[in-house]
């Protein structure tokens, strides 16, 4: 197993392993789940070891990291050897937080329990603390598997375990308060009450917990509930994706701010005869209804999946305003009248960026669609908020749907700021998409 690691090191040395979708191509890459920390993102997923299995082989865990979600360097191999299991292939999903400093990996032993390890750094090396299970089998009358863990500003911690289904009392999603050193249970685990349409979550294991709008999202795969208290009772909502691209509820993933800007990562869950169980992960863009509901950007997959996110083309029909990078904190996404999204809540200084934006030889003039009212400046700057101006439009208390941005000529590849200036407080600035001619 420390052959693989170091096959991988040299492979990214290489500069083989950059992503589009799938995120790491032919590795078995599953159960992805994405953090920020320092700034960086940190992917931690299982892998499948044999495309053609019948039953799940999943040797290890792996660590990557990336500062741009398209290169990403793999950081570590956690051998189950590390921990309690021994030599094992069920090294089955895992959730990893920060508290305190300190980083807590908690990892499934198949479905039959789940441990935990610590580390002073994001990428490890991770230390089994217990030498046995957090969440041992016999703990409720469910699984104690599949972990997900929320810490709260004040430093409250709570894990969420199981596998959940509405025609089995003994299968529930079980919460339970950690303690402030986060390797032990603070109170016995209590059934998450889930109520609503039940063809939305109907049974499947890997909770995932994350909170947006003051609301508390309870997912596994794509479908997902929602409550006020993480206790719940939580509501059925649906389903973030569609079912293209594997957005079922099995898409063990997870759903993570950086940057402003949200994203969600998933597996294609394959259940074909010759790769019965073998996965590779996705990502995309997330966005929020005004009602709470979530958007996994299907647009953007159907039209540019190999593509993913970070990187676009002057040549697409069109390069949609809510596929930013990173934006301004008072910049924020709004759900259009036909459903689709924009940005909007820009004042002085605010800005959105997109980089990566290829083929740009032969382009001259940048053309925002949405809907303009008031006044201000536009600015596209290259690279950096005070990167060198490519145009500029003055905002003169118009209203105006187009705006043709003239640019001065540039080479392959850009790096673009789209900054406002001098906003006056009354304008109002939406902007749905824009295209190069």
């Amino acid at each position: 197993m420390k052959n693989l690691g170091i096959f991988i090191s040299i492979l990214f040395s290489c500069n083989l392993l950059t992503a589009g979708n799938p995120i790491i191509k032919d590795f078995g890459m599953a159960d992805p789940h994405a953090y920020v920390f320092n700034d960086k993102v940190y992917l931690f997923t299982t892998r499948d070891a044999v495309k053609d299995a019948k039953s799940f082989i999943m040797p290890d865990w792996h660590i990557w990291s990336s500062t741009d979600l398209i290169n990403w360097k793999h950081e570590r191999t956690i051998e189950p050897t590390e921990t309690y299991m021994g030599q094992s292939n069920d090294c089955w999903a895992t959730e990893t937080v920060c508290k305190d400093g300190k980083y807590y990996f908690y990892f499934s032993n198949g479905n039959k329990n789940t441990g935990v390890m610590v580390s002073d750094k994001p990428e490890g090396p991770y230390k089994d603390i217990l030498q046995k299970p957090l969440l041992s089998s016999d703990l409720t009358k469910g699984k104690e598997y599949d972990p997900t863990v929320w810490v709260e500003k004040n430093g409250d911690a709570y894990i969420i375990f199981g596998h959940y289904r509405n025609d089995d009392d003994n299968l529930n999603y079980y919460i339970a308060r950690l303690n402030d050193d986060m390797v032990s249970l603070a109170e016995s685990p209590k059934i998450i009450d889930i109520i609503g349409d039940k063809s939305v979550l109907d049974g499947n294991d890997k909770p995932n917990i994350h909170k947006h709008g003051g609301m508390y999202y309870l997912s596994a795969g794509m479908h997902y509930a929602t409550s006020d208290n993480i206790y719940g009772p939580y509501i059925r909502r649906g389903n973030s994706g569609n079912n293209k691209h594997g957005m079922d509820s099995r898409a063990h993933g997870n759903y993570f701010q950086w940057n402003n800007q949200w994203f969600n990562t998933w597996c294609h869950f394959y259940l074909g005869k010759e790769n019965g169980r073998f996965r590779e992960s996705y990502i995309t863009y997330l966005h929020y209804r005004e009602n709470g509901e979530m958007v996994s950007d299907t647009v953007l997959m159907t039209k540019h999946f190999d593509t993913g996110v970070g990187s676009y083309s002057s040549n697409w029909d069109c390069i949609e305003a809510e596929w930013f990078m990173r934006a301004s904190k008072e910049t924020i996404k709004k759900e259009n009248k036909d459903g689709g999204f924009c940005i909007s809540g820009v004042s002085d200084g605010d800005y959105v960026y997109y980089p990566n934006i290829s083929e740009m030889n032969d382009k001259r003039s940048l053309i925002i669609n949405g809907h303009i009212f008031g006044s201000g400046i536009i600015e596209l700057r290259e690279d950096s908020l005070d990167g060198r101006l490519l145009g500029e439009y003055k905002i003169v208390d118009e209203i105006n749907d187009n705006l043709s941005i003239p640019i001065i000529p540039l080479y392959d590849n850009l790096n673009l700021y789209v900054v406002f200036r001098n906003v006056s407080p009354s304008s109002l600035i939406n902007i749905d998409s824009f295209t190069f001619k």
